[in-house]
């Protein structure tokens, strides 16, 4: 491999690939982690609460950063950085790099469909998200996003009860879905080694990368 090239205050050119896909996936992805583990632990700093004595956190933002590293490694795994990826798509990089059975397609499903899309919409996944999926109709879910590591982090819930406090009427739900931020964000960047090791020796793996990097820099 050719030398090194270095621009101003010594910085590698093209985080020192010079061609080498392995090397490269390596230095990028390791320095979007960096960045995906610094907004977390920002998030998940915890302040105090206006006007109360407990200590909150921007859970929403952490989640969405977590649903966002998540989708994005699925890509690219997929090689198809440009595009939306559906469900089943996140769960194949779940089924290869994240633990079983914690991140089934089951888990992510709830997860995008039910809070990173009304998320991504609204800022917050207010109020009841009805499950239309064949297999569930009837299936009414609300949501309780916590800071701690607690495990498998998205856990289903039966819970039929009502909201009253923050609807303009009762509104029944049947289960209650939490999400454990702590764990989730950790899993996720430990599955970003796994995925290297596997991008190391798959000519395949390294194909899609190389097509991302294309998308998100063209020539």
């Amino acid at each position: 491999m050719a030398s090194l090239k270095r621009g101003p205050a010594s910085r590698l050119l093209h985080r020192g690939a010079e061609g080498n896909t392995v090397e490269f996936a390596r230095s990028f992805l390791t320095s979007r982690l960096e960045g995906f583990e610094k907004d977390m632990h920002i998030c998940l700093k915890g302040v105090k609460a206006k006007g109360q004595s407990r200590v909150t956190h921007a859970y929403f933002p952490a989640l969405m950063a977590c649903c966002g590293m998540l989708e994005y490694l699925a890509a690219l795994y997929q090689g198809k950085v440009g595009e939306t990826l559906n469900n089943a798509k996140i769960s194949a990089y779940a089924n290869e790099y994240l633990h079983q059975p914690d991140y089934a397609p089951e888990a992510i499903r709830i997860l995008f469909d039910a809070l990173r899309n009304p998320i991504a919409h609204r800022s917050i996944a207010t109020g009841v998200w009805k499950d239309m999926h064949k297999d569930f109709r009837g299936r009414r879910l609300t949501w309780k996003v916590l800071a701690g590591s607690a495990r498998p982090a998205i856990r289903l819930v039966d819970e039929v009860r009502e909201i009253r406090r923050d609807s303009p009427w009762p509104c029944r739900y049947t289960h209650r879905v939490h999400v454990h931020l702590g764990s989730l964000w950790r899993d996720i960047a430990d599955s970003v080694p796994r995925y290297l090791n596997a991008l190391a020796s798959d000519q395949k793996l390294q194909k899609h990368f190389d097509a991302c990097m294309h998308e998100l820099y063209p020539d």
